[in-house]
């Protein structure tokens, strides 16, 4: 069974202008129609620049559990390829852009990332548009799923309410038992990832999954308050002043 940790805290930079936390993240497990249990795992960070840019990565998250779980219980789920993902990003981008017009507003305004995982029993799909990570684990093996997709220049991403999304979407649909997850805003790669071997950066992962393997899917809610604590730490905030949500998820037993 999946044991799952998550939280979305406001960084330094927003606690001394007054704002709020622009990230949001969702997990949790959902049957499919082939009677499978799937983890689906969704963070999204809401541009800096953007107006509403937290409000659009609490849309963006909500749009894309809603279309996903459609997807499961429906029989398209026996056949999944790229396309299946697009018609996701698609139906976040009309929900972002109703809400906006709604608003008298442009989708613009509700700038955001998106970073995704849909994990069965031995196949998995990721899925991302602008910078943070995805790190997964089989067995002895932890990799990166994909590089931060920071663009061109410094302080610069990509945004799933752009109107060529699509072209920087990238995807992987592979078999492979992954027992492990962590999926989190770029608030925190720098501390997650090894930039210079480009790979993860274990022991910032290894005690809090150390922690999660041993307890039991009915204990991690207060696990939860903890991650918060320590995503609002001084020895995290000396590293980042940024918005930081991470989220977590085992199926290994210690």
């Amino acid at each position: 069974m999946w044991k799952i940790i998550r939280a979305s805290v406001v960084g330094t930079s927003h606690i001394d202008s007054g704002q709020l936390c622009q990230d949001s993240c969702f997990a949790d497990v959902f049957q499919g129609i082939d009677s499978q249990e799937y983890l689906i795992c969704i963070v999204s960070d809401g541009a800096g620049s953007a107006k509403l840019g937290g409000a659009g990565a609490e849309l963006a998250c909500t749009s894309a559990i809603k279309s996903i779980e459609a997807s499961l219980s429906s029989h398209r789920w026996t056949s999944i390829d790229e396309t299946l993902i697009e018609e996701w990003i698609k139906d976040i981008q009309h929900s972002i852009l109703e809400t906006a017009a709604a608003n008298g507003l442009t989708s613009r305004e509700y700038a955001c990332t998106l970073l995704g995982a849909v994990v069965g029993p031995d196949d998995c799909i990721f899925f991302q548009i602008g910078d943070g990570a995805i790190v997964a684990a089989s067995g002895c093996t932890q990799g990166v799923v994909f590089w931060p997709d920071s663009g061109m220049y410094a302080n610069m991403t990509f945004f799933v309410t752009e109107e060529d999304a699509l072209s920087h979407l990238q995807v992987s649909i592979t078999k492979a038992h992954i027992e492990e997850i962590a999926v989190f805003t770029d608030g925190i790669q720098r501390l997650a990832l090894s930039f210079e071997q480009r790979i993860p950066h274990g022991p910032f992962f290894e005690p809090m999954l150390s922690v999660l393997r041993m307890r039991t899917p009915e204990e991690c809610e207060i696990l939860n308050d903890h991650l918060v604590k320590f995503l609002s730490s001084p020895q995290v905030n000396r590293y980042t002043d940024d918005d930081k949500t991470l989220v977590l998820a085992t199926r290994r037993v210690q």
